[in-house]
């Protein structure tokens, strides 16, 4: 059942978008700035004082929707590249793992993903 819900999800995306686009925070979703909100878009990801753009996305495989990218990231003055997985929880949430971290965000219904 799991497995046809998540087909109907993402045949319902428009093509070419994420499955997980729209805006995410750690805390709260209220408050009008938040340096712990991510906003998924495409291939964009941007955080507060950075932005990374996703490529060569590989699926994990066994890991429902986990996807392993490169992230060619810039923030202030300073340009990275980066190893990123993005992955999505039942419920919504959005996953981000790097390099010795990770974060969860939940998302922000009420909130329009833009890029500046």
């Amino acid at each position: 059942m799991r497995n046809i819900v998540l087909a109907m999800m993402i045949l319902a995306a428009p093509a070419g978008a994420n499955p997980a686009d729209g805006v995410y925070d750690a805390f709260d979703c209220t408050v009008p700035v938040s340096d712990q909100r991510v906003t998924l878009l495409g291939d964009r990801i941007v955080y507060y004082e950075s932005s990374c753009r996703l490529t060569d996305p590989q699926i994990v495989e066994g890991w429902d929707n986990a996807t392993l990218y490169w992230a060619n990231c810039r923030g202030e003055g300073q340009d990275w590249r980066t190893r990123t997985m993005l992955m999505t929880r039942m419920g919504g949430d959005l996953i981000v793992v790097g390099n010795g971290w990770s974060e969860r965000y939940a998302p922000c219904p009420n909130r329009k993903p833009e890029l500046d």
